[in-house]
């Protein structure tokens, strides 16, 4: 573990989950992992993607920074190894950006996967032209400083979900879901179920069953037909 003063510290580095698994969460989306977790750990709506085509799926490096304060997001990117979702905390702000190009250029460089930020981006047009897999809840032009405190790879707070360092981060056009390592395979198997339940559905609405017969079901049971 790195430590400097109260507030500037790094609590080593993360545990990572094997590629092909990571694959298999990028390649069923955030819809299917949302119904399998019932709904939690899914960030709030105002965290999106700048480029609807984004899709990845990573181990969070995560990182709790003051208000309009980018300092640790830095070393954060320095810090990231090929494949890792950098989540961010910024405390709330909304006034600030807190990552633009160059930051950005710098991360995929380094080959990272996504980086969700619950706070301000700017450059928004160099962001897109670069398909960047950013995340975040707002643009503005105004930038932040660079002074601390920070801590990376700690407990933080994200688009109202708690993520831990190394939980797997999936992001998409729906949004983002957080998958804590330790479930991952239940996650993966009540997914896949959920799919297989669609594309049954599908099937009937194919053939014609317009409404599904448990819907039937439900409405004798409230009285409604």
């Amino acid at each position: 573990m790195e430590k400097g003063e109260i507030g500037f510290s790094i609590n080593g580095d993360i545990q990572r989950t094997d590629r092909d698994i990571l694959e298999k969460f990028k390649a069923i989306g955030t819809c299917a992992i949302s119904d399998a977790m019932k709904n939690f750990n899914t960030m709030h709506h105002s965290i999106k993607p700048i480029d609807e085509g984004i899709r990845f799926a990573g181990n969070a490096i995560t990182v709790r920074m003051r208000s309009a304060d980018n300092l640790m997001l830095h070393k954060a990117i320095g810090l990231a190894q090929e494949g890792d979702v950098i989540v961010v905390d910024t405390c709330g702000s909304e006034t600030n950006s807190i990552l633009g190009e160059m930051m950005t250029r710098a991360a995929l460089k380094n080959k990272v996967s996504g980086i969700v930020i619950d706070g301000g981006i700017r450059d928004i047009l160099e962001l897109k032209s670069l398909k960047a897999p950013v995340f975040a809840r707002c643009i503005t032009p105004a930038v932040g400083d660079k002074h601390g405190p920070g801590e990376i790879n700690y407990t933080i707070s994200c688009g109202g979900v708690s993520v831990n360092p190394g939980d797997i981060v999936v992001g998409d056009a729906n949004g983002v879901v957080i998958v804590n390592r330790d479930m991952a395979e239940e996650v993966l198997e009540l997914a896949k179920k959920k799919i297989r339940q669609d594309e049954e559905w599908l099937e009937g609405i194919l053939d014609g069953v317009i409404i599904k017969p448990d819907v039937e079901e439900d409405l004798k049971k409230i009285g409604v037909i």
